[in-house]
């Protein structure tokens, strides 16, 4: 894996920017003296870039590290129609421009990961190097048992009692280490998202073709197979991977950000710095 390093930890801060479908809200760091390309980390929906506060303090000690998070979810603007993954990576395409990035490298999770390809594969000319943390090809048995957790509306009742269904789709896949607690510091993305638009990302990745933006780049990538939902579905990728390699992971799941950030820097930092 290369050398395992406890890195300093930098601030992270928070703002607006202007967006394709409205204001985008990102995290990010800025060291004064960056000797990197930046890093652009797309998070797992129904989700936030929140899950990334943990990487970013440490990756971003000497690049740029910005986790946005996705159109719709979070704090930033939705879409007013129901976005495809191409869209969703035109989104990130216009925040890379607007920021200026000649070069960028990105990290995906999950929904992440898939948008991350797109973006890849409609930006060559700015994407460096992937790292990605489970990249699911989908397929009919997956769009159904997958559809049924993640792409169903669960609408707002008067008596909270939605609230159990949501915490049940954050509880139930958690990871090893990842507790009660850390579910609960996540779960508030579970409930800021607009009930009939949450699963708008989810879906868009349960139908999109992933193996074929793989198999269009050729830029450098990893990924992570770790063990989720979706583990399956990320084998399906290896024949698509012609530039890259998948590793297991079977010791990480769900919140692997939360219980290993030191682990997931080493992994990030190692592969976007190798020659």
């Amino acid at each position: 894996m290369g050398l395992q390093v406890d890195y300093p930890k930098v601030k992270v801060s928070k703002r607006y920017m202007d967006g394709l479908f409205g204001q985008l809200h990102v995290r990010l760091t800025e060291p004064e003296n960056p000797s990197r390309p930046p890093v652009l980390c797309l998070h797992v929906s129904p989700l936030s870039g929140l899950v990334y506060e943990d990487l970013l303090a440490r990756i971003g000690t000497d690049r740029m590290a910005i986790a946005p998070d996705t159109p719709g979810y979070g704090m930033s603007d939705a879409p007013s129609d129901i976005p495809d993954i191409p869209a969703y990576a035109e989104a990130f395409s216009h925040l890379m421009d607007s920021m200026d990035f000649k070069e960028v490298d990105l990290v995906g999770y999950a929904t992440g990961s898939v948008i991350a390809a797109e973006l890849a594969r409609q930006r060559p000319d700015v994407v460096r190097r992937l790292v990605l943390f489970s990249a699911p090809v989908i397929d009919d048995e997956d769009r159904r048992t997958l559809g049924d957790r993640f792409g169903h509306v669960i609408k707002p009742k008067s008596d909270g009692s939605h609230l159990i269904p949501l915490w049940q789709q954050v509880f139930a896949g958690h990871g090893p280490g990842q507790t009660a607690a850390l579910c609960h510091h996540v779960f508030t993305e579970h409930i800021r998202a607009d009930s009939d638009k949450k699963p708008w990302a989810p879906r868009a990745a349960f139908e999109f073709r992933l193996e074929e933006a793989l198999a269009a780049l050729s830029q450098p990538l990893v990924i992570y197979n770790i063990a989720t939902e979706v583990h399956g579905s990320t084998l399906r990728a290896a024949p698509h991977v012609k530039p890259g390699s998948i590793v297991e992971l079977p010791d990480w799941g769900h919140g692997f950000l939360q219980t290993r950030p030191e682990d997931a820097a080493n992994r990030v930092r190692n592969f976007l710095d190798s020659v």
